[in-house]
């Protein structure tokens, strides 16, 4: 299983580096990586560094800003198994989305659609009879069952602090 790690937003100067929107917290890891796919292609990274929130890359191969402007718009990803060991209590995105979500009390609110990363907190995405929005915070007291692919949070809190689509 594949994660993507990252969007490529634009070519950057003229010798195929490539400015990557990051799609995950740990930045760091750009710099560890020797092999990437791009779209299912594999890249060789020659260099990643990381500034105000982005990736700059550059890759074998990948000579002239003409190279670069090729990869505009695809996705990166990495192998399951070149991803960070996860602490007890932490979840990879990916096992998360398609998770039936319930509240404490037993009420079904639908499935996990998205989650959006907004620095402060994730906010995610509930599609059901309604679709609601709410952040991911501790007091939500988030259990993951992941035999079950099942959600559950606590639903005083969660009144709180969702917000329902109209």
């Amino acid at each position: 299983m594949n994660f993507i790690i990252g969007e490529i937003v634009k070519a950057q100067g003229i010798k195929g580096e490539v400015k990557v929107k990051p799609l995950t917290d740990d930045l760091a890891r750009f710099g560890r990586l020797q092999t990437v796919s791009v779209e299912g292609c594999p890249f060789k990274l020659r260099n990643a560094n990381a500034r105000g929130g982005f990736v700059y890359i550059t890759f074998e191969g990948v000579n002239t800003r003409n190279d670069a402007e090729v990869l505009v718009g695809r996705r990166i990803s990495i192998d399951r198994s070149q991803a960070k060991k996860l602490e007890s209590g932490e979840f990879f995105i990916v096992d998360l989305l398609g998770s039936d979500v319930y509240l404490s009390d037993e009420t079904y609110l639908g499935k996990l659609d998205y989650i959006d990363n907004f620095g402060s907190a994730d906010v995610f995405t509930v599609k059901g009879e309604k679709t609601v929005r709410f952040p991911f915070l501790k007091k939500l007291d988030l259990r993951f069952e992941s035999a079950e692919k099942r959600i559950i949070l606590d639903a005083k809190t969660f009144g709180e602090v969702c917000c329902y689509e109209d």
